[in-house]
């Protein structure tokens, strides 16, 4: 006798489709979304192995039905609709350089990988194997935590706006640390000890070099800060650099967040915590007037007023801003010519050997986080604080010191039948220790 096949069809509320058991045992789900030019109805199935299942996948429709988000969801991929919220929503609320940073991390690894998907395809385990494929790959656990909060701030508005019904980035995980080798060679960040000396007899060949780099090496300048400063900055009476603005680049976007073009501007410094004024040895003081001597010259020859309170410190011939890469392809050329660029010196190095001549004299953490404009001092500490092996040297040095001062005091001290006690005890122990290895041997 045939086994006679059982329908079930359950008649659900209005809006809200039915949902009824196939004959190969799948169950099967319709909604009503719509209705075409002619009045017609359009409808939508949805399938799943349980009812349940698709009792869930009918009440997210219907809830985009009833927001009117059904027809965006369906012909857009997840990959149009993040760009659609990056450039509407989240471009106005960052500045131009984060919302740079933010689109290439949104190309590079989401775009690239589940662009193509469907919002509903997009669950936790493909956001965990997007984020845990950029680990393998060696991005830094920042890097792979942005991409991560790219994902959060998109499905939270689109719950927000019935485009889903839950934010599937809560499920997924990225560890909280990264644990790195210490490398002593690579980690030293500052110019060694043996090399400052034979640095700043170079910077005296070279008029603007020399003034621009002892900014940033005795006075621990960012390379915006320095670029930024104008001479109203800098007070010769007080010996002192008031740090107000720094150089930054702008970037403008086109209609799909594509940088069209950059432009170097003068604006705030990079943090409030940069506005500062920091004091002037006299070896950057001299520099300065030379070069503001040298500065007047120029403008004289070009006619122009280089020298004014407005005016550019290291302005270019124009007395307009130089650009960040502009300068650095300079120091490039300029270590180049003097055999120096084997050291690994950059710009930032400079204000790192600031940091740390400062350790190196033992001033207070908490002055260095200020002269450097730091908001927390565990930057400092960590970051603006490195050793080479000298250091290592020192310390040793140090130990020996101490322990051969007390080693001598302690003979010192003796009285004659003292140590004659001492070198008898000791003669002992070598014959006791004689013994041992012999027996050990038999």
């Amino acid at each position: 006798m045939a086994r006679k096949k059982v329908v079930s069809k359950t008649r659900r509320g209005n809006n809200e489709g039915s949902i009824s058991q196939r004959k190969d045992g799948r169950w099967v789900g319709t909604i009503t979304t719509g209705y075409d030019e002619n009045g017609k109805q359009k409808r939508k199935s949805v399938y799943g192995k349980t009812r349940l299942e698709v009792l869930d996948k009918l009440n997210k429709m219907t809830n985009r039905v009833m927001a009117d988000n059904y027809d965006y969801t369906q012909k857009n991929t997840i990959g149009q609709m993040m760009r659609d919220w990056l450039l509407v929503f989240k471009k106005n609320l960052v500045s131009p350089r984060t919302f740079e940073v933010i689109m290439d991390n949104f190309t590079n690894h989401i775009e690239t990988k589940v662009g193509g998907m469907k919002i509903d395809e997009v669950n936790n385990i493909v956001i965990q194997k997007v984020l845990n494929e950029m680990i393998s790959e060696g991005y830094s656990l920042a890097v792979v935590r942005k991409v991560k909060f790219i994902f959060n701030q998109f499905f939270d508005y689109a719950v927000q706006n019935n485009i889903t019904s839950f934010n599937p980035t809560k499920l997924t995980k990225v560890k909280s640390t990264e644990r790195k080798i210490y490398d002593s060679e690579n980690k030293y960040k500052a110019i060694p000890q043996e090399k400052r000396e034979e640095f700043l007899k170079c910077l005296n060949e070279d008029k603007f070099f020399k003034p621009l780099c002892l900014c940033m090496m005795m006075a621990g300048l960012r390379t915006g800060e320095a670029l930024a400063l104008t001479w109203e900055d800098i007070d010769f009476k007080n010996k002192c650099i008031h740090i107000r603005r720094g150089i930054t680049v702008v970037p403008k976007f086109d209609e799909n967040g594509n940088v069209k073009e950059r432009k170097t501007v003068i604006g705030d410094t990079k943090t409030t915590c940069s506005v500062r004024d920091v004091p002037m040895p006299d070896i950057l003081v001299e520099a300065l007037e030379d070069y503001k001597t040298e500065r007047e010259l120029q403008g004289d020859l070009n006619g122009k007023q280089l020298t004014k309170d407005n005016s550019l410190v290291f302005g270019n011939s124009e007395g307009e801003v130089r650009t960040y890469h502009g300068t650095k392809k300079m120091f490039e050329d300029f270590l180049k010519r003097h055999n120096l660029n084997k050291l690994g010196i950059h710009f930032h190095t400079l204000r790192h050997t600031y940091s740390n001549m400062l350790f190196e004299a033992n001033q207070n953490p908490k002055v260095i986080q200020a002269l450097l404009g730091h908001k927390s001092v565990k930057t400092t500490l960590t970051t603006y604080n490195s050793v080479d092996k000298s250091y290592f040297g020192q310390a040793t040095e140090v130990l020996n010191n101490q322990f051969k001062s007390q080693r001598e005091k302690s003979v010192q001290e003796l009285e004659d039948d003292e140590l004659d006690e001492e070198l008898e005890r000791l003669l002992k122990e070598k014959q006791a220790r004689r013994k041992r290895n012999k027996d050990f041997e038999m």
